[in-house]
């Protein structure tokens, strides 16, 4: 049976990551007095709504390091992290739309991206039948993923960018003593997040230049070769005759 598998350890943490998401994206919205049908911005429950997305991030920080230490790496695991990973994102970057109306086709623009460059990646890593982070053909992928506190600082400041947005969208005076919130967002979160937009354009061109690749190599296999009909060699008659 399945149980076991989706009753492991780190699986759990991702069912917690899948509840903070929904519950945050409904605070976020403002659905706490009228329901998911009367969604108001305005007076939403920011701070609250933050914390819970929070709690939804960090589970993505601890949850490879459980299936690692309790030896429960699963195909089911990956496939519920990869998935959370980016419904998180497209959900944020569509609630970023809602604050930020003037800004919406950016954000949209980022969801599109996001899931356009992931399912190639995924996609193609499956077809070679290894993990999505492992060695590139691109020498960019390669160093991007080979330096993890380069893939790091891309992925953290891209969330942060995001989560720095929201707030500042609620409260632009925020500060954590003289360094002020969007400061922080403009200098530090927003370059590693433009960076990680770089990595989802040369994830989806590698990607999809191996896929088409592979369909042009398939495409030349399954062509029946033409050999040319063997040549008859003379009869021993007619040899005995030249001779003669």
């Amino acid at each position: 049976m399945a149980t076991p598998v989706m009753l492991y350890i780190p699986n759990l943490i991702g069912y917690f990551r899948v509840a903070c998401m929904v519950i945050s994206f409904y605070l976020a919205c403002g659905c706490t007095s009228g329901g998911p049908l009367a969604c108001d911005t305005k007076n939403a429950p920011w701070e609250l709504a933050i914390f819970v997305y929070t709690l939804n991030f960090a589970g993505d920080l601890v949850d490879g390091y459980a299936a690692r230490a309790f030896n429960q790496c699963s195909k089911y695991g990956s496939v519920l992290d990869m998935v959370t990973d980016r419904t998180s994102t497209a959900g944020l970057c569509a609630l970023l739309a809602l604050l930020y109306p003037a800004e919406a086709f950016v954000y949209l623009s980022l969801i599109v991206l996001d899931i356009f460059s992931h399912w190639f990646h995924v996609v193609n890593a499956e077809a070679l039948a290894k993990h999505h982070k492992a060695e590139q053909t691109s020498v960019f992928l390669t160093w991007y993923y080979g330096c993890y506190p380069l893939f790091a600082y891309c992925c953290v400041s891209q969330e942060f960018f995001y989560l720095s947005r929201w707030a500042l969208r609620y409260s632009p005076e925020l500060a954590m003593g003289p360094l002020s919130l969007a400061w922080a967002s403009r200098y530090v979160f927003l370059p590693g997040c433009c960076m990680k937009q770089v990595v989802n354009v040369a994830q989806w061109w590698n990607a999809a230049g191996q896929l088409a690749e592979a369909d042009r190599v398939a495409a030349l296999a399954s062509e029946k070769p033409r050999n040319p009909s063997p040549a008859r060699s003379p009869s021993p008659r007619r040899t005995a005759k030249k001779r003669a």
